[in-house]
């Protein structure tokens, strides 16, 4: 009797730690003498805006995992399972900022073990951008996905032949050029812990029509009322000045519109130069109006007129010039 109640114990132990064995088993990796071979396609839906202030970018991406786990196999055709039921290589996004999934966390899982992982990712990323060309700037756009816990020697990424971006984005300030899906190995900090890694990156290029319109032409323009004033009688120096003190105004507050579009950067873009030497410009031709008044009182009136005649030449040559530099070389 004693014995029997001893099997039945035993029995029961079994029937109870057997489930958990089996199901710790299969969070182990498939493949223990190589790499797990995982495919990955990335499709991006959609591209809302690509903010250079804010060095960051509105998206929306769908991604899918395959790789095969024949602990998995069975006689159904095809079932869901729980992501955390079986191996996974739990990506993890490198760059997101505030980003949202919509897809369950589920596995699909065919009879021969070939298990397929899908998620789509909503939200905002960040992106490293250099905007020393801008407005004529590519940037690099990246999308990155790293396995933690897991090194290229555990995991290769191989790319999918279905990554793409879709043909109509809301996107309108860019031109999307080219994409490429790579295994890029990611390490947290330099020197750190190499992590297993893929990253989807695009081209993007700003479209330069909107900033000709909105600020190079009406700067142009600007810049061109203060040259008026040296077609104006020099024996009235009042409205020459007020002329220039308000082409001085006007390009500070393009300056301002400017700063929206750029964060705060050590270096100077090209649109910066430009309107620099603009502001420049207009600020020397009310230092020539004021020099030319003051020759004027100073009874040396062929001097200002010389130097009147010879400042409407200099002035629109020397913005010529650097309207080429700025956006030409």
């Amino acid at each position: 009797m004693r014995t029997r109640t001893l099997l039945s114990i035993f029995a029961a132990f079994l029937l109870y730690c057997l489930p958990i064995y089996s199901q710790d088993s299969l969070k182990t990796r498939p493949d223990a003498n190589g790499p797990t071979i995982v495919n990955v396609s990335v499709f991006v839906i959609d591209i809302r805006e690509i903010d250079g202030a804010k060095q960051m970018y509105s998206g929306d991406v769908a991604v899918r995992l395959r790789w095969k786990d024949l602990r998995l196999a069975s006689s159904e055709k095809l079932r869901s399972l729980p992501l955390t039921v079986a191996w996974n290589p739990g990506i993890q996004l490198v760059n997101r900022i505030a980003v949202q999934t919509t897809l369950p966390d589920m596995l699909d899982v065919d009879s021969e073990g070939n298990v397929m992982y899908r998620q789509r990712y909503i939200g905002q990323f960040s992106c490293m951008m250099d905007l020393r060309e801008f407005p004529f700037d590519r940037q690099s756009v990246p999308v990155r996905f790293a396995a933690p816990g897991f090194s290229p020697s555990d995991i290769k990424f191989v790319q999918d032949q279905e990554s793409a971006i879709a043909q109509t984005i809301t996107l309108t300030d860019w031109k999307i050029q080219s994409w490429k899906l790579s295994d890029k190995p990611f390490q947290l900090v330099p020197g750190g812990l190499t992590l297993a890694s893929f990253q989807f990156e695009f081209s993007a290029q700003r479209r330069f029509y909107y900033f000709l319109v909105q600020i190079i032409i009406p700067m142009t323009l600007i810049v061109a009322m203060s040259w008026i004033v040296f077609w104006l009688d020099p024996t009235q120096p009042g409205p020459r000045v007020s002329i220039s003190i308000t082409s001085m105004l006007t390009v500070v507050a393009y300056r301002l519109l400017l700063s929206s579009f750029l964060p705060r950067l050590p270096f100077l873009t090209r649109m910066d130069y430009f309107v620099f030497s603009s502001t420049s410009l207009v600020f020397f031709s009310l230092v020539c109006i004021v020099a030319i008044n003051w020759l004027l009182l100073g009874k040396k009136e062929s001097a200002a007129l010389k130097l009147d005649r010879v400042a409407r030449w200099i002035f629109p040559t020397a913005f010529l010039i650097v309207t080429i530099k700025c956006f030409v070389y």
